[in-house]
């Protein structure tokens, strides 16, 4: 524990450098240098992560409080496009095969499996997750999950313009129910960034993705030309660090048990296997076919176990709604906004929280509402009656600060709403 504390400290703080491929004057990855703008901009960000990480350690020590590992996970996803030129406005073919790509390596069924090295396949992870276009938008008329905006923007880097309609990017949509992707002309080089899940998320939260370095048909280019650097920022959306540990020697991790400790990042095609380094200079060697490595996109072609493990207890502490959004569905979405809505407030809370309810329809008279932890614990549970329009208190006052989830449900539909307590 002691010492994945300390690799975290080393990751934000100490790491200022971008790692970039000098031969093809490419910067594979920035999620560094804008996780080091966010603790600039935010004093409590390390603090905050410190948090996080102990949180890890609880779930990662107490798996059977997290879901079944049969369940699967279909996630929402709006791809919103800025473009100056015909050529950034890449084509929805090409959307959609960045989608299958994430299908693909996120369930272990990309066609190059096969390269993976044989003494790596044994750990070789399978995710839970699945990614599908957005078929309802937030007023829950029907979309394709892609929109589009001329902008006269040259080009967009790290400081999130590209999220926002007022400095020539898009708004992201509700990040408690699509994961949100730019794609857009970065630059300098850069071919994509991610913001890492957080129990204090913002609501700018997903990857930012170079237009030629997403999809793998269309206009893309080589060597990053099929769809890995979304898998790789993804990876870091969902809680992934780098292979390395963003050191430069031995002294850094991953926080992953079953990826072998390497000294630096890995960039084309390593002609030897096993590849060895300073770090891993025997067995195995490194494990430089990882998505989370910085190899070309033809040489990536797996997440462990450990990895595939830590990215389903994050995203189940952090945006458990996400994972159960319907918005992939027209009619459920539909049915699920015209039946039922509330309100809570204040938020963030000292304790009495006031639930706002309203119906358009009559969805029954017995309704339950529970409040869970991030750890998937319910701290609270409680049955009401004729609940139309109805305001009703909840004492959480015995409660610790920090992030709980308030589920309102009965037996045909559910809706959650985030919480933050500071007692």
């Amino acid at each position: 524990m002691k010492f994945l504390l300390n690799s975290l400290l080393i990751l934000f703080v100490c790491s200022t450098a971008i790692a970039s491929d000098d031969e093809m004057g490419k910067i594979r990855c920035a999620t560094v240098e804008y996780v080091n703008r966010l603790r600039a901009e935010n004093p409590n960000y390390l603090e905050n992560k410190q948090k996080d990480e102990l949180l890890v350690q609880q779930l990662l020590l107490n798996q059977a409080q997290s879901r079944a590992n049969d369940v699967v996970y279909t996630i929402p996803v709006v791809v919103h496009v800025l473009y100056r030129t015909t050529a950034q406005n890449i084509s929805d073919a090409q959307i959609m095969s960045q989608i299958d790509v994430l299908n693909e390596d996120f369930a272990r069924l990309n066609a190059d499996t096969a390269l993976t090295p044989s003494f790596f396949r044994s750990i070789a992870g399978t995710s839970n997750f699945q990614f599908c276009l957005a078929a309802t938008d937030p007023l829950g008329n029907p979309t394709n999950g892609i929109e589009r905006r001329s902008t006269t923007s040259t080009s967009f880097n790290t400081n999130n313009n590209v999220k926002h309609y007022s400095s020539g990017g898009l708004d992201a949509w509700d990040v408690n129910r699509y994961f949100n992707i730019w794609v857009c002309n970065l630059g300098s080089g850069l071919l994509g960034y991610a913001e890492p899940p957080s129990g204090t998320h913002s609501d700018e939260y997903g990857v930012v993705i170079l237009y030629d370095s997403f999809g793998r048909v269309g206009n893309v280019s080589t060597p990053y030309h099929k769809g890995r650097t979304t898998t790789h920022e993804i990876g870091h959306a969902f809680g992934m660090e780098h292979i390395w540990g963003d050191d430069s020697n031995c002294s850094g991790s991953d926080g992953i048990s079953d990826t072998p400790n390497q000294e630096v990042e890995t960039y084309g095609c390593p002609s030897t296997l096993p590849s060895f380094d300073n770090c891993s200079s025997s067995g195995n060697g490194i494990m430089y076919m990882n998505y989370m490595d910085y190899t070309d996109d033809l040489c990536m072609n797996m997440f462990t176990t450990g990895q595939t493990n830590r990215m389903k207890l994050l995203m189940e502490a952090y945006y458990p709604t996400l994972l159960v959004s319907t918005a992939c569905t027209i009619t459920s979405s539909r049915e699920a906004a015209d039946k039922f809505s509330f309100s809570i407030y204040p938020n963030p809370s000292d304790g009495l929280v006031n639930l706002d309810m309203f119906l358009m329809e009559n969805v029954g008279s017995n309704l339950t509402i529970s409040v869970s932890n991030l750890l998937g614990e319910i701290v609270k549970s409680e049955q009401i009656s004729n609940p139309n329009g109805r305001t009703h208190q909840l004492n959480l006052g015995d409660q610790g600060s920090g992030i709980y989830f308030i589920s309102v449900f009965n037996d045909n539909f559910k809706k959650t709403v985030r919480l933050e307590l500071i007692n």
